[in-house]
């Protein structure tokens, strides 16, 4: 007889599910997941400054993050002058806080890739929701970047980190079948199925989030 495989092991899935109760216990957890939709989204079609920073509002407004936070283009060179656009060196977005207030640098090819752009601004924001908490988080500091990840799909964003993750053809911190699993927990938590987001995913990340559903 065969068994079929976890999407994650155990002790993943204990991490997993421990973050969940910290992340709902310290913020107010969202009722439904964020979708890449008008309904979530108001921020204007374009791939300027001013889209960009209109993304950064709306992601605040769902994560209910209300301290000022500033977004600037990272200086890099066009991407059509890169020797390798999907090189896993190349630097997305980053985070610091400076005089108290957070600022995140992005690429500004992002831009066109709309749900990419949208997981990764979540994932820096995350970093500035969890600053000074770094060590509360289960795990601890060393788990920190996974935490963060971790805490998008928590906060709802799972469609974008998943999708995200999977059209730039690299998985991140998380990997593809976590955060399916983060995302088949978010919404068994909520009494709703794979069909909630089914028509947002590629069928490969319908896949795994079907799958991941039968280990909940």
């Amino acid at each position: 007889m065969f068994w079929s495989r976890p999407v994650v092991s155990d002790d993943l899935r204990g991490w997993i599910l421990e973050c969940f109760d910290w992340f709902d216990e310290v913020f107010e957890p969202p009722e439904h997941p964020i979708l890449p939709t008008r309904a979530f989204f108001s921020a204007p079609g374009g791939t300027g400054e001013e889209t960009a920073k209109a993304v950064l509002e709306d992601v605040k407004r769902h994560l209910a993050f209300d301290y000022p936070v500033e977004i600037v283009p990272l200086d890099v060179i066009p991407a059509e002058h890169r020797h390798s656009y999907q090189a896993l060196d190349t630097v997305a977005g980053t985070h610091q806080i400076i005089d108290g207030v957070s600022l995140i640098r992005y690429d500004p090819e992002k831009v066109n890739r709309p749900v990419e752009f949208i997981s990764l601004i979540a994932h820096e924001l995350m970093h500035a929701r969890l600053a000074g908490l770094e060590h509360e988080v289960p795990g601890g500091y060393e788990a920190h970047e996974l935490a963060t990840d971790l805490g998008c799909i928590i906060a709802g964003f799972g469609v974008f980190q998943l999708q995200g993750a999977d059209d730039v053809g690299w998985s991140g911190y998380m990997t593809q079948p976590s955060r399916a699993f983060a995302l088949a927990v978010f919404l068994s938590r909520r009494g709703l199925g794979p069909d909630t987001v089914a028509q947002h995913l590629s069928p490969r990340c319908n896949r795994l989030l079907r799958r991941a559903f039968k280990d909940v």
